[in-house]
C-alpha cells in the first residue's frame, strides 16, 4: 500500500514538472502569428497588436516605448467618451470628453486631478468668458478732489472718476466651467492666469440728463492694477457730443464705449470705470437702463 501510494505522489510531480515546462515553453500567445515573440501577439488587417514582457501594450507598434503606445503613423488616435463620475470617484489622472458645447466651443477634454475636473485650454478655443450688464445706478467715487466725496454713489458724479459697480453676472466661466474671477457686486476681474484679454464695456446715460451747454464729453476707461494695488494701465475712449445731444427734439441716450486688448499677469486686476462732464460740476447723472441694461454692458475673454 505505501510502495503504490509513493508511486502515486511520484507520478504527479513529474506531471506537475513536465505540466510546468509546457506553461514555460507555450508562455507566448499568438492569433494568427505562427512564432510570437512577445506573450501576446494578435495580428490583424492593419498590423500587430501586442503585449511585451514588461507589460507595455503597442498598437500597431511592434516596440512599445510606454504603458500604452499608439504612435503608428496616422493610426494613432484614441476615443474617449464622458463619465457620470465624479473627479474623485474616476481617481486622478482619468480623461473624458465633454459634449455639451460652450461658449463658441463644440466638446472638449478633461482631465480629473483627484478633486476636480479640470478643462484642457487647446489653442483657439475660448477660455475665461466673462459677460454682464447692469441694470443698478450703483457707482463708487474713487477719485476727487473732495475727499468727502469718495464712496458709493447712486448714479455718475460729474467730473468724477467712479467704478461702475453692481452688475448682474451673465456668464463667468473658464472653457465652461463655472468660476468667479469676476466680482458683480465691484465690477472687478482678476486674471487667473498670464496671458493677453479682450475686454470691452458700454454705458449710456438718461438723454434728460446732458447739459444743453457745450463741452460735453464722456469718458469710458479701462483700469489695470497689479497685485500690489499700483495702477499698471488705463486706456479710455473719449466722446464728445454737441451741444443739443440732450434738448428736445433732439434727446438722445449719450454714452461712451471702451475696447482693449491688454497684457494681464496673474493676479492683474481689471475694472471698468468712468468720467464724464454733460451737466454741472458735482452734480449726478443716471444710467439709462431701459431695455433690461442693454445699453450698459461688459464682456471679458482671454485670446
Amino acid at each position: 500500500m505505501m510502495i503504490q501510494l509513493y508511486k502515486i505522489k511520484e507520478a504527479l510531480l513529474i506531471f506537475t514538472l513536465l505540466l510546468l515546462g509546457v506553461l514555460r515553453v507555450n508562455a507566448q500567445i499568438g492569433f494568427g502569428v505562427g512564432n510570437p515573440i512577445n506573450p501576446v501577439e494578435i495580428s490583424t488587417d492593419a498590423g500587430k497588436v501586442v503585449i511585451d514582457n514588461m507589460g507595455r501594450l503597442g498598437v500597431l507598434v511592434p516596440s512599445p516605448k510606454v504603458a500604452v503606445d499608439l504612435r503608428s503613423g496616422n493610426n494613432g488616435s484614441i476615443a474617449i467618451g464622458n463619465t457620470d463620475k465624479t473627479a474623485s470617484q474616476a481617481g486622478a489622472g482619468a480623461l473624458r470628453y465633454v459634449a455639451s458645447p460652450a461658449i463658441g466651443v463644440k466638446g472638449y477634454l478633461e482631465f480629473s486631478d483627484g478633486i476636480n475636473w479640470v478643462s484642457f485650454f487647446p489653442k483657439g478655443k475660448p477660455r475665461i468668458v466673462v459677460m454682464a450688464n447692469k441694470i443698478t445706478q450703483d457707482t463708487y467715487v474713487f477719485e476727487s478732489a473732495t475727499p468727502s466725496e469718495i464712496g458709493t454713489k447712486s448714479g455718475i458724479v460729474q467730473r468724477r472718476s467712479s467704478y461702475l459697480t453692481n452688475w448682474v453676472e451673465k456668464l463667468d466661466s473658464d472653457s465652461g466651467v463655472p468660476t468667479n474671477n469676476f466680482d458683480p457686486a465691484t465690477g472687478e476681474f482678476v486674471a487667473p492666469r498670464t496671458g493677453v484679454y479682450f475686454a470691452t464695456f458700454t454705458f449710456a446715460l438718461q438723454s434728460s440728463q446732458v447739459n444743453t451747454g457745450g463741452n460735453n464729453q464722456t469718458e469710458a476707461i479701462w483700469e489695470v492694477r497689479n497685485t500690489g494695488g499700483t495702477i499698471t494701465q488705463r486706456v479710455k475712449t473719449n466722446n464728445g457730443y454737441a451741444s443739443d445731444t440732450g434738448a428736445s427734439p433732439n434727446a438722445v441716450p449719450v454714452g461712451s464705449a471702451c475696447t482693449v486688448s491688454v497684457y494681464l499677469n496673474k493676479g492683474d486686476k481689471l475694472r471698468p470705470f468712468t468720467w464724464i462732464t454733460v451737466a454741472f460740476d458735482g452734480t449726478i447723472s443716471q444710467f439709462d437702463i431701459s431695455g433690461s441694461g442693454a445699453y450698459n454692458s461688459l464682456t471679458i475673454v482671454e485670446q
